[in-house]
């Protein structure tokens, strides 16, 4: 017998993650709040099955995936822990951990539930059901979170569903990923806003000469800035000391730039930019990209 699958959220993330599972050994059963998307996924192929009552779903699913935004992900594993499948597992895309695991994994054991937080590294800056695209999670790393709690039946579960899909299964400490995330992406998302603003946050004459000199390396620089405001205010907030963290870390080599240029050593300018391009093609190199 197949097992069903509930995806929880039928955006970018969850609309995609259904067309990634077409034509698996799954029986794709989805939710949204909205009728449109219900039916816009259903239309596309993106789930087999959909209803608008959340129960009819998560109680016969074998696997709960929580596609939806990090408040939300809490507020609904919390509301809706006792119509869970008794025995099923339920995971999640967010990306952050450590606000989420502790209160699903208390909430869900209470009915026989196991909850293992997934995160895959995946997405673009768009978002909707009609950014959704088979592709977006191929050859993806997926941070799988281990706690002492954590059901190592369910975490095994977890692993081959996400294998499935052709992505990367990377076991990690809660703490160790939300640190790790903090430098690996959430710092870009900052990074890229600063420069935006930098750019572009100017009066009426000047921001049109901008116009007219912002190029590739603008566009390649800026582009997650054009991602959703809500979501990066909430991933933000939710991991905020390890936010802080990295940012700081950015602060220092950011000065130390300003004071090679205010020296102009360029010489030592030269060498900062030799080694960031070593570093980069290395990684480039390990992701056989």
């Amino acid at each position: 017998m197949m097992q069903k699958i509930a995806i929880i959220g039928l955006g970018l993330l969850g609309g995609s993650l259904g067309l990634a599972l077409r034509g698996k050994e799954f029986v794709r059963l989805g939710w949204a709040r909205r009728k449109e998307t219900r039916e816009e996924a259903l239309r596309r192929g993106i789930v087999d099955e959909s209803s608008e009552n959340i129960e009819d779903i998560i109680s016969q699913s074998d696997i709960s995936i929580l596609c939806l935004p990090i408040p939300r992900i809490i507020e609904f594993g919390e509301k809706y822990a006792a119509h869970f499948k008794k025995g099923s597992v339920v995971t999640d895309i967010g990306s952050v951990k450590g606000a989420i695991t502790s209160p699903l994994e208390k909430a869900l054991v209470l009915y026989g539930v196991f909850f293992i937080g997934s995160h895959p590294m995946a997405g673009t800056e768009k978002s909707g059901i009609e950014a959704a695209f088979s592709e977006l999670y191929k050859g993806a790393s997926v941070f799988i979170t281990k706690t002492s709690q954590s059901s190592s039946a369910a975490l095994e579960t977890v692993k081959k569903f996400w294998q499935t899909i052709n992505t990367r299964p990377v076991e990690i400490g809660v703490l160790e990923h939300d640190e790790l995330v903090a430098h690996t992406s959430h710092l870009q998302h900052i990074a890229a806003l600063a420069i935006t603003e930098a750019v572009l946050d100017c009066d009426p004459d000047t921001l049109k000469l901008r116009y007219a000199g912002c190029a590739g390396g603008f566009k390649d620089t800026s582009r997650i800035t054009s991602s959703s405001p809500q979501m990066w205010r909430e991933i933000i907030e939710h991991n905020q000391p390890a936010v802080l963290e990295s940012v700081k870390e950015f602060e220092k080599r950011w000065l130390n730039i300003i004071k090679i240029i205010e020296n102009k050593d360029f010489d030592a300018l030269y060498q900062e930019f030799a080694k960031g391009k070593k570093m980069r093609d290395e990684w480039l190199k390990s992701r056989g990209l």
